[in-house]
């Protein structure tokens, strides 16, 4: 079966999913749900996530009890307003593998920003490289929806937790957030051109701009992918 579109997460589309601790491929259904923990600013109750797929709440427990004990889901308890358990909250889990790199982008940034007499141009280039060893192994897409879920793709699998407006893409999370605080011109840039690389990659092109911190632990990437 197929993924969903994060613009409509019950609609089909063909991308791969990520596997339980067994070694199985999710579920269409077990993907959706993570993927709209994933697509929240803030973390959301079991009822929150039901009412916004469709889905029966016992269902969707379900399914987040497996994704919290293969380590994709973190879970919190909310105070009770009345009488009752508490309400339990679920976000998603942070992969920790990144951290010992967060140093070492700061590092290359501050080395580039101190260096290069066009560190903007430096930073793009490599992450051209970067995007296009990203899609080396992606068929050519189709159409412009289909370049632009594909990014937007991308930039799931990266840990950016994007949510999908359209033409605007809001990054609620960033992989590199220390080393983007300290160096946001270069460190936006290379995501800049990792996109770029994407879109070269499945034989496309288009308008790409990224506005860093527009909200809160945000970032906006509007995008405009061409037919």
């Amino acid at each position: 079966m197929e993924n969903t579109s994060p613009q409509n997460p019950m609609a089909p589309v063909a991308t791969p999913r990520r596997t339980a601790s067994t070694g199985r491929r999710h579920s269409s259904t077990r993907e959706l749900v993570l993927r709209m923990v994933e697509a929240q600013s803030a973390p959301i109750s079991t009822r929150a996530i039901a009412a916004e797929s469709g889905l029966h709440e016992n269902t969707v427990r379900g399914h987040l009890e497996h994704l919290l004990a293969d380590g994709y889901v973190a879970c919190d308890s909310a105070p009770a307003g009345g009488r009752g358990r508490p309400r339990r909250l679920w976000s998603a889990r942070i992969d920790s593998a990144a951290a010992p790199y967060a140093a070492l982008a700061v590092a290359l940034a501050a080395s580039l920003a101190q260096t290069s007499t066009e560190p903007e141009i430096v930073a793009r280039a490599a992450g051209r490289a970067w995007g296009a060893r990203l899609a080396a192994d992606a068929p050519p897409a189709e159409d412009g929806d289909a370049a632009h879920r594909a990014v937007v793709e991308v930039m799931r699998e990266q840990g950016f937790a994007p949510h999908d407006d359209g033409d605007v893409v809001r990054l609620r999370r960033c992989p590199l957030i220390e080393a983007a605080v300290r160096h946001p011109s270069i460190v936006c840039t290379v995501h800049l051109g990792m996109v770029d690389g994407v879109l070269d990659g499945i034989g496309h092109s288009g308008e790409v701009a990224l506005s860093a911190f527009t909200a809160p632990n945000e970032c906006t990437l509007r995008l405009n992918v061409a037919s």
